[in-house]
Parts: structure tokens; sequence; C-alpha cells
């Protein structure tokens, strides 16, 4: 079995060119999860499960493809303010989590019957059932991760980064169990501080996988000085970390023994070995499902 660690963006391309080839178990962030509308939305799980279900929109790798949108238009014509823009399928995803959720459930309970309905074999456990929010610092005190990136398009400064619950929610049902036993553990082409972060802060997960460094590889979202998308780059910096892939190594350095690097990056090569990084040099492009195929069975091969 193969684990791998995940947000919303990256790491479900990389899943894509997975399925099938082993059995697969993702652990999804849910330090971005917020409410809108009254629902309770968990972007990472549903770009997640989307993917492996075969519906999700490849155009922004967030929603379901060929989703409408008349139920967010209309409450924006009633002067109701959206956080996120939701279609009108991929609502009625957070409605069923929203009612399931006040019936009693756990979200990983909620999560696995929606991957039943959707047709979804692989599993896919949410980080924690316990409730962690990603915060950012910004000038004006600290603001949900959502509202910073999407609310405020990444614009403000960004003076610290938390993951506030973090210290009392436990790991999800499964979670442990799943990084202990798994042949290999990845780390996937995700927001290290964002997306991956609220993962590694939750008790017990480092200490298992610092026991299994030399199982743990790291996929890097950097490639050059620049991340493929997403706000990383900013954010690494603001914690003091180089927005490279040498910054990535020495953020996973205590958790991962391998480090997937992109075939154009040898410079850093150097500075990985130091960090105590066994290198794989490859094409980290996922531009299509032949090339996110061709990525992971390369991981595959490397990693034995």
């Amino acid at each position: 079995m193969i684990t791998l660690l995940s947000g919303g963006t990256g790491t479900p391309k990389l899943l894509q060119g997975m399925r099938g080839r082993a059995e697969l178990c993702v652990v999804v962030n849910t330090g971005d999860d917020v409410e809108v509308s009254g629902l309770h939305v968990s972007p990472d799980l549903d770009s997640v499960v989307y993917t492996l279900s075969g519906i999700i929109n490849e155009e922004t790798w967030w929603g379901i493809r060929g989703d409408t949108f008349e139920t967010h238009r209309a409450l924006r014509r009633l002067g109701v303010r959206e956080l996120l823009r939701l279609g009108d399928r991929d609502r009625a995803t957070c409605l069923f989590r929203t009612l399931e959720l006040r019936r009693g459930r756990r979200l990983s309970q909620v999560t696995s019957e929606l991957c039943r309905r959707l047709g979804v074999e692989e599993r896919v456990l949410p980080m924690t059932d316990g409730r962690v929010v990603t915060e950012i610092l910004t000038p004006r005190g600290w603001v949900h991760f959502q509202e910073f990136w999407v609310g405020g398009r990444g614009r403000e400064e960004v003076r610290g980064v938390r993951f506030r619950g973090s210290e009392r929610a436990p790991p999800a049902p499964g979670v442990l169990r799943a990084l202990r036993e798994s042949d290999l553990v990845l780390i996937g082409p995700s927001n290290p501080v964002t997306s991956i972060g609220p993962i590694l802060s939750l008790g017990g997960i480092r200490e298992v996988l610092r026991g299994r460094r030399e199982r743990v590889g790291v996929v890097s979202p950097i490639l050059g000085r620049s991340p493929v998308s997403g706000p990383a780059g900013r954010l690494m910096r603001a914690l003091g970390f180089e927005v490279s892939p040498a910054g990535v190594a020495e953020y996973y350095r205590e958790v991962a023994g391998h480090f997937f690097l992109h075939s154009a990056d040898g410079e850093f090569i150097p500075r990985l070995r130091e960090l105590g990084m066994e290198v794989h040099r490859v094409n980290l492009w996922m531009r299509n499902l032949r090339e996110r195929r061709r990525l992971a069975g390369k991981i595959l091969e490397e990693m034995g």
C-alpha cells in the first residue's frame, strides 16, 4: 500500500497517475475547511474525491466538471457574499456533508460514505475528525487561510502561519496505522506550509514519519525557484525557508529521506544531499495524464 499526504491541487494530479498501480490511501488536509452559506466545505477533500471519481474539473482542479452556478448567482443577486464559488453539484456534496455531520457522524465517516456513493475505491482519510484551522497573520491580524488567499487574493503581507486547534485534534481513525503499515509514504507536490503543514502538526504524525524516514518520499512542488501554483512561495519565505527545492527539503528534512527533484534543477543536488536526502532527478511536469502516469511509474521504480 502507498499512502500519500495531499492538499487539493498538485497531489490530485499525481493521484491520477498512481491509480491502478498500487493500493492507495490518501490522507488529506482539512485545515482549509470553511463554512460557506451554512455549509461545511472541505476543499482539499473534495478535490481528491472528485479526482478519484473521475469528475474533477481539470481546468481549475477544484469543483466538478461541467457544473453550473445558478445557486451561487442567485445568492449574489440577493446580496449574499460567498467566500468560495460553489457549483450546484459541488454544493450538493457540501450539503450532504453538513447534514451528516449535524446528525453526529464524524468527518471520516462522511468521507467514506461519499467515496462509496461516488464510486471511489481508494481509501480517502481526512487528516482529523477534529477542528483545525489554518490561519495567516497579516497586518490586520489572524485571518482564515481562505480569507487570505481567496478573499484577499493573497495580497497581504504574511507575518506568520498557525494551525489553530492542532494541539487538541488527534489524527482521524486509520491515519497513523496507514502511515505505519504502508510500503511507501509520499508527500505530494502540494503547498508545504498550508496543505501538508496542518497534517504534520497533528500529534503522532511526525513521530511515525521520522521512524520510517527511509520509506518517505517528497515530490517537490517547486521547480527552479518558483512554485508550480498557489501561494507556497510567499508562505515559505515568510517562515524563513528559501523558495526552492532546497527550501522544500529543509522543511521536510526530519520526516523524509527521499526527494524527487525536477530534471532541470540539478544545481540543488549537493544541498539536498547535505540534508541527508537521497535525490531522484525526474521530470516533474504533469500537464496531462500521460505525464502523470509517467511520473507515478518513475516514483515507484525509484523507491522500489
